[in-house]
């Protein structure tokens, strides 16, 4: 994001330079160009506040849709005139970058992003468009425009009920917009609204959308629309079905939960261990216990900030890619970007050394770190760390992954919360803090009740660091049952 908000200040400049060479004829162009120009000063003023302004999801979205979709808009109209040199060659050279600059795909990731928000924070389409993000009022807003196109590309998705959604929204705020084109724009909405009442089955409100269309203009697309409504039968879409945990995975990832049920067993405690390794005698381990009966603890401090700055830096060095599934399966069930990272270098040394002595485990069969990066509503839906049935035929001798150790590399403004569903357990992400749960019982059989998810992050930045130690050669640090329930 930060290498996009700089390519776009290097096309605002360029054009502001070419429009004022041609004032008089682009003053259309003019305005536009004006008003990222004050969004890039506001990003400036919200940086020396400490404030980072491209992290915020709504900006982040309208950032990558102007790239997709404005930017594109205004080369097809300056490409009809004689362009100057320099910024034609400049156009050309950025268009070269392919690989930097976002396409469709990633302008429909990001809206994705959104909607994830709206489901699990119980967001409406207003309440983004207002820049409100889950109570938390921000600069951001949306304007019509913006939210036609959130409706558009959710059409093109199949996602007909949030389309509607937003396409309603962005019909509601034409209403406020004055000018000339006012009945052009209504009637680019009211087109793709009546075809999302089209797909939704509601025959009836689409032909009175229609009909009000064709009062305005009797243009062949939209009767082209009318024909297509005469002769197709409703098509619903497919609905969508939830986990048995939804409901208290969105719960948990809103901070709430459910009420405890008292009985006489131990409760979680916060409490200093200078016990667990001799590394900790002169620096005590600061333990949180969020939940017993699977052991579930919390370490904070594990790293500190010049610590966590050497990973990190170190990551840079690798071409992150898209997490997947199962290894090769690549989904919406998890959005984040990942490295892995090995032991090669000082830092990584000396955070294996320590993972090794906070979880007890010998440490020779621990996979390579995974440095995971989750943005605009970067998530990982309720899963299990452990294989099971699935574990690959080349790790049988090196066991399953019996312990997760998941350090936070940075801290989150809303949202990103690691959650149990089944233990009615969540998470806060908090910079240097590493979480550790055991993802096998004593018999090697997998803990079921380790389901856990990460939180779509609402505002900000979720790094997290995830080293998973696998059962081989631990018999003697962890010695093994037949008791399957153990």
């Amino acid at each position: 994001m930060e290498i996009l908000g700089e390519m776009e200040e290097t096309l605002v400049e360029a054009t502001h330079i070419y429009l004022v060479q041609q004032q008089q004829q682009f003053q259309l162009l003019s305005s536009f160009v004006d008003r990222i120009r004050r969004e890039h000063a506001s990003a400036s003023e919200m940086h020396e506040q400490n404030e980072e302004y491209l992290e915020q999801p709504l900006q982040a979205f309208r950032l990558i849709k102007r790239l997709v979709i404005d930017w594109k808009d205004l080369n097809h109209l300056l490409a009809m005139n004689e362009l100057k040199a320099n910024y034609r060659n400049l156009l050309d050279e950025m268009d070269k970058e392919v690989e930097v600059l976002p396409n469709l795909e990633e302008l429909q990731g990001a809206i994705k992003g959104l909607v994830r928000l709206q489901d699990v924070y119980n967001l409406t389409a207003s309440d983004l468009a207002d820049g409100n993000l889950n109570g938390k009022k921000t600069d951001s807003a949306l304007n019509w425009r913006d939210c036609f196109e959130i409706g558009v590309q959710l059409y093109e998705m199949a996602e007909y009920k949030r389309a509607l959604e937003w396409l309603v929204l962005a019909d509601k705020l034409l209403d406020e917009v004055q000018g000339d084109n006012t009945l052009k724009m209504a009637t680019e909405v009211y087109e793709y609204l009546a075809l999302t009442y089209i797909e939704l089955g509601e025959m009836n409100t689409a032909q009175e959308t229609l009909t009000k269309l064709l009062t305005w203009n009797s243009a062949r697309p939209t009767q082209n629309i009318q024909a297509h409504l005469d002769h197709r039968m409703p098509k619903c879409p497919i609905k969508k079905e939830d986990s048995e945990y939804f409901s208290d995975y969105v719960r948990l990832c809103q901070g709430k939960r459910l009420p405890e049920i008292k009985t006489n067993q131990s409760s979680p405690r916060c409490y200093l261990d200078s016990n667990q390794h001799a590394y900790f005698k002169l620096s005590p381990l600061k333990v949180e216990q969020v939940n017993l009966a699977p052991d579930i603890n919390i370490y904070y401090d594990v790293l500190n900030d010049n610590q966590i700055k050497s990973i990190l830096e170190l990551s840079t060095e690798f071409d992150s890619f898209r997490s997947s599934v199962n290894k090769y399966n690549v989904t919406d069930k998890r959005v984040s970007q990942q490295v892995w990272l090995n032991y090669s270098s000082p830092i990584m040394r000396t955070y294996r050394q320590l993972v090794g002595a906070i979880s007890g485990f010998n440490m020779t069969n621990a996979e390579t770190m995974q440095v995971a990066n989750y943005g605009i509503g970067g998530q990982y839906e309720p899963h299990h760390d452990f294989f099971g049935i699935n574990l690959p035929a080349n790790s049988v001798k090196r066991g399953d992954r019996i312990s997760t150790n998941m350090i936070y590399l940075s801290d989150v403004q809303q949202g990103g919360y690691t959650v149990f569903p089944t233990q009615n357990v969540f998470v806060k992400p908090i910079k240097g803090a590493m979480v550790m749960w055991h993802n096998l019982l004593r018999s090697l059989d997998g803990d079921r009740r380790t389901l856990h998810a990460g939180c779509p992050v609402i505002e900000g930045t979720k790094r997290i660091g995830n080293i998973w130690i696998h059962s081989g050669y631990q018999e003697f640090r962890r010695p093994c049952t037949l008791n399957s329930k153990e």
